[in-house]
């Protein structure tokens, strides 16, 4: 624990993708006090043009988990 799912647009490099990846885990083995092997992290890009699902079923449809919210508005 834990597992870090992250999405965003398609088009990032490789090496964008391993940076914020290397600091979620950094970030998570810090605020977690937790031992380094026990963070995976997932990248999941997604079309542009697909978005607004994501903005719909996963940021604002599920508030309960919403810790940061966007400030940008669909």
């Amino acid at each position: 624990m834990p597992h870090i799912v992250v999405k965003c647009y398609k088009g990032r490099s490789q090496e964008q993708l391993a940076e914020i990846a290397k600091k979620l885990e950094e970030a998570a083995l810090a605020a977690f006090g937790t031992n380094p092997g026990s963070v995976s992290v997932a990248i999941v890009p997604v079309d542009k043009e697909e978005w607004k699902q994501v903005y719909d079923n996963e940021i604002y449809g599920d508030t309960d988990h919403l810790l940061v919210e966007p400030k940008y508005k669909m």
